[in-house]
C-alpha cells in the first residue's frame, strides 16, 4: 500500500524533535502498513498544494491525505532567484548560487516571506498588493477552487482520499477541520508529537 500526504507546516511536521518518527503521515504509514509520501513543506499555499498534487503521478498511491493551507498565502515564480538573494541578504546568511531557483512563498504572517526586493513607490510589491488589491473573498475563491480540483480528481481515480484544512473560515466541506483546540500546540502553534497521534486517529476513524 502506498500513502500520499501533502500539506503545510502541520503536515510537514514542523517543531516536532523528530517529524520522521513523529509526523502524523509516518503514524499513519505504521498503522496502515504503508509506504508513505511526504513532500509537504513549510509555509506551503493553496496554489502550491494543488500545483505539487497535479505535478504527482497520483495513480502511484491507495490513499491520499491533503491538507490545505491559510487562504492568504500564495506564491511566484522566482525565475532569477531574486528573492532568495534578497531574503539571504536580509537574514545575514551568504547567498548560494546553486539554491534552487524555483516557487517563491508569499506569506502575511512572516515579515521576511513578504520581501522580495521589488519595491514598488518605495514599498515592497508584496505589501502593496495585499494593502490595495487582495481580498479575502479572492483567497476563499482559490480555496474553492483547489478544493474541488483535488477532490474532483481524486474522485474521477477513484482513489480513497481525506481533505483537511487550517482554515478555521472555510465554507468548503472539508473532512478534518485541524484548527482545533483539541489538538495540542508547540510554542510555533504547529501540532505537538501528542497532537500528531490525535490527528492521525482522527484521520484512522475516517477510513
Amino acid at each position: 500500500m502506498r500513502l500520499l500526504t501533502l500539506g503545510d507546516s502541520w503536515t510537514f511536521g514542523d517543531e516536532l524533535e523528530d517529524r520522521s518518527k513523529q509526523c502524523f503521515s509516518t503514524l499513519l504509514s505504521r498503522r496502515l502498513n504503508a509506504e508513505v509520501d511526504n513532500p509537504s513543506t513549510c509555509g506551503l499555499s493553496n496554489h502550491a498544494i494543488a500545483r505539487i498534487f497535479l505535478e504527482t503521478d497520483i495513480s502511484a498511491y491507495d490513499l491520499v491525505v491533503i491538507q490545505m493551507s491559510q487562504i492568504s498565502r500564495t506564491e511566484w515564480y522566482d525565475k532569477k532567484g531574486v528573492a532568495k538573494m534578497y531574503k539571504s541578504k536580509l537574514q545575514n546568511k551568504p547567498y548560494l548560487p546553486k539554491m534552487k531557483v524555483d516557487w517563491d512563498k508569499i506569506m502575511t504572517t512572516k515579515d521576511i516571506f513578504m520581501r522580495t526586493g521589488h519595491i514598488l513607490d518605495g514599498k515592497e510589491w508584496w505589501m502593496s498588493y495585499y494593502e490595495e488589491l487582495y481580498d479575502d473573498k479572492y483567497g476563499e475563491s482559490d480555496e474553492m477552487l483547489f478544493f474541488h480540483l483535488i477532490k474532483n480528481k481524486l474522485a474521477n481515480m477513484s482513489i480513497p482520499h481525506i481533505m483537511m484544512t487550517i482554515n478555521k473560515k472555510t465554507k468548503m466541506p472539508f473532512d478534518l477541520q485541524l484548527n482545533k483546540s483539541k489538538y495540542p500546540r508547540a510554542k510555533g502553534d504547529h501540532p505537538t508529537s501528542i497532537g500528531h497521534v490525535m490527528i492521525a486517529s482522527d484521520i484512522m476513524k475516517l477510513l
